[in-house]
């Protein structure tokens, strides 16, 4: 593989993280709005069920698992999660589903290139970090302080 392609290749997987981030952020938003609206929230009998469920599927005590959490400050990002996953299941009993037939063209896409695994668009060129212009003092000092 030649050094145009490894870099060609690069870009599109940096245009397919990006965009893959892009709508995962939306989605998050979204849903947090729609908790918010809703006044979905996690209590804590619901915390202490979810962290049953992981830890029979982890195989710990649930006194260990609540201990890894509280230790890796991951509670709030749990109870999160559960607001979403609600938010989320409530759209989804609302909603209204219709099967509509995969067209035959759809059926036979390839997906084995990265070309056809990535994100559709156009193509933008990323500069080089030979190409991009060194940052003014004070913005060098502004990145250190956090």
């Amino acid at each position: 593989m030649s050094e145009d392609e490894i870099e060609k290749q690069v870009r599109l997987m940096q245009q397919d993280v990006l965009k893959t981030t892009e709508l995962s952020l939306r989605e998050h938003f979204v849903l947090q709005k729609l908790a918010e609206q809703e006044k979905i929230d996690v209590d804590d009998d619901d915390l202490d069920d979810e962290i049953e469920r992981l830890a029979t599927q982890s195989g710990e005590s649930p006194r260990r698992v609540r201990a890894r959490l509280e230790k890796e400050d991951m509670l709030e990002a749990l109870a999160a999660e559960m607001i979403e996953r609600k938010a989320l299941d409530l759209i989804l009993d609302k909603a209204e589903y219709e099967d509509v037939p995969l067209d035959q063209d759809e059926e036979a896409a390839p997906l084995a290139t990265v070309e056809a695994q990535a994100v559709p668009g156009e193509m933008q060129e990323l500069p080089t970090s030979s190409e991009i212009p060194p940052a003014p003092p004070e913005a060098e000092g502004e990145q250190q302080t956090s």
